[in-house]
């Protein structure tokens, strides 16, 4: 599968080049339950802590070193990052513009160009498009002529006016996303190309009003590769780059659906008619994205127990930390209490009480109600008593193939065992929601999730760069949550035009699309 038919190894750029490099990156779930504090970010701006993260799989570090290898003299200027979770909080929207805007006028004196690393899908709680926001004070800053870059996630809700201050916009590649620095170099090489004179980028946004559950969204394989696959075998010549965007799934904004970025080469009838060709082929297509088999909590841990594969993987993907979720809820807990197949059963919830209450406890046996402390709109806490094995606190750094390096937190833990009638729970107690799709959450804890019959993980699909079979065997569970894969279930407000499959009569026309 081919994204661009242009590419421009040859371009080089001279030292009295710079070049700003910007990560803000939070991904917003309007179904969260809670919304987003300044606390839930870090951030840095210091340089030497943010080379520190040239060994990191992120954009800045990809576009830093694309840049420096064709000449330039960068400047990364700021890096914040936080979980996925609820819209920003007006207060932090606020200070984190400013620290944007700070970082920029700090440097704008001698940058001839920017290139900016978004997510794509942030929204404060009064519906301002975060991310729309920061490219505006951005160009503001910079003027009209200096270009700006801009890389965003898979998932960002991408509209004219979030591209239309920018020379480029490019996006990942994959789903699970294990492309980032390879997407902060494709930036690069563009942003040099568009300097030098060698390329006259011009952007085309199309979007036809359609959402699809993350389960589904798979790239390059899956039924999103095998869609997309006739509009990018061949992509006409001219066309520099093409970006698609499903959009996060929970996010209740104004043009939401799934978005292409056709960028050519001085021709915008060229990029115009290559985005509503590849929006027009998953239009068409869309009814192929639906989860093909959701199974209840019970019925899952029976097909545990009856497969060859060692470790099965269960996702709990409506309760996904990395989408949104409080990672709190016991719905998965609960039928392992309850389950009388000889299975071992490693699993993690948040819950700071159970933590603390567990720190308190090390090397005994504990009474514990865990989950739904954070949430409980879906779930109520259960009961256990459990033998406390393990404990600590502080930052780690992840394993996986997505986020290698990146390093993360969620507070002081707790291991702890139990049996219940016939499985054998072992569950990691978090302080704060954690990335169970990464296999360092157990490693962390001193734990081997290949020795369990069953691991049970709360992520969607970045999971799956981490459990290579996973991809043809892993139980999806059917369980309600803020991430769930049952979108009709949420009350979007303020999408428009409403999408598909919450308006079945919602239509696309192609031939209404104008340049």
């Amino acid at each position: 599968m081919r994204f661009s038919a242009v590419r421009y190894p040859d371009v080089r750029l001279g030292s009295r080049a710079h070049i700003g490099v910007i990560s803000l990156q939070h991904e917003c779930n309007s179904f969260a339950v809670t919304t987003t504090a300044l606390d839930a970010f870090s951030v840095i701006d210091d340089r030497a802590a943010l080379g520190r993260l040239r060994t990191t799989n992120t954009e800045l570090a990809g576009a830093t070193a694309e840049l420096e290898q064709r000449g330039a003299s960068v400047e990364p200027l700021l890096w914040a990052h936080a979980l996925p979770s609820g819209p920003l909080e007006m207060d932090t929207a606020a200070v984190l513009w400013d620290r944007v805007a700070d970082a920029i006028d700090g440097a704008r004196t001698h940058l001839d160009a920017l290139v900016l690393c978004l997510h794509g899908a942030a929204t404060t709680t009064d519906g301002t498009s975060f991310d729309t926001e920061v490219v505006r004070i951005a160009r503001a800053l910079l003027g009209p002529d200096r270009p700006i870059a801009l890389t965003l996630d898979l998932h960002a809700n991408l509209t004219p006016q979030l591209a239309a201050p920018v020379q480029i916009v490019t996006g990942y590649r994959t789903n699970p996303h294990i492309d980032q620095a390879a997407t902060g170099r494709r930036a690069a090489e563009l942003l040099c190309a568009t300097l030098t004179g060698a390329l006259t980028p011009v952007i085309s946004v199309v979007t036809c009003p359609a959402l699809f559950p993350d389960e589904t969204l798979r790239l390059p394989d899956g039924v999103l590769g095998e869609v997309l696959a006739p509009t990018l075998d061949t992509i006409p010549d001219g066309i520099v780059d093409t970006s698609v965007f499903p959009t996060q799934p929970w996010l209740d904004a104004a043009g939401i659906g799934f978005s292409v970025a056709a960028i050519s080469d001085g021709d915008p009838r060229l990029a115009h008619d290559h985005g509503v060709a590849v929006c027009s082929e998953v239009w068409n297509q869309r009814e192929r994205f639906a989860v093909p088999r959701l199974l209840g909590p019970d019925e899952a841990l029976r097909e545990v127990a009856e497969s060859p594969i060692r470790p099965v993987i269960i996702t709990e993907s409506a309760d996904a930390p990395t989408a949104g979720a409080t990672g709190d809820g016991p719905a998965m807990l609960n039928a392992v209490l309850g389950c009388d197949e000889p299975i071992s059963v490693l699993a993690s919830i948040t819950d700071p009480a159970a933590v603390r209450r567990c720190h308190r406890h090390l090397g005994r046996r504990v009474r514990l109600s865990v989950g739904a402390t954070l949430d409980q709109r879906w779930h109520s806490p259960v009961e256990i008593v459990a033998e406390v094995i393990g404990a600590g606190d502080g930052p780690y750094r992840l394993s996986g193939a997505g986020y290698t390096e990146m390093t993360v937190s969620h507070g002081a833990w707790a291991v702890v065992t139990t049996s219940a009638s016939g499985a054998h729970l072992t569950l990691v107690i978090t302080e704060r929601p954690a990335w169970s799709g990464d296999r360092a959450l157990w490693t962390n804890a001193g734990l081997d999730p290949d020795r369990f019959d069953a691991v049970i993980v709360r992520s969607c699909s970045d999971y799956l760069a981490n459990y290579p079979t996973a991809t043809a065997t892993a139980i999806v569970a059917d369980i309600m949550g803020a991430t769930s894969s049952r979108l009709t279930n949420f009350s979007f407000e303020r999408a428009d035009p409403t999408p598909y499959p919450l308006d079945t009569s919602a239509t696309f026309d192609p031939d209404a699309i104008i340049l």
